[in-house]
């Protein structure tokens, strides 16, 4: 799963694919400025973190 998410000056996008990592991208202007990893212990953990923190209504 990917979520976009922007704002006025950059976007990011988290993908999630079922694991127990979750990667988030921040773009500007079409080029990478950061790219991180957020590490869970459980499948659980991180679909629950994608499902409720990196969507928006």
């Amino acid at each position: 799963m990917t979520k976009d998410i922007s704002y006025p000056d950059y976007y990011d996008c988290y993908e999630y694919h079922g694991n127990t990592t979750i990667e988030l991208t921040r773009r500007q202007d079409g080029m990478i400025i950061w790219r991180d990893w957020i590490l869970f212990d459980t499948v659980e953990e991180a679909a629950a973190y994608f499902n409720d923190a990196c969507v928006m209504n």
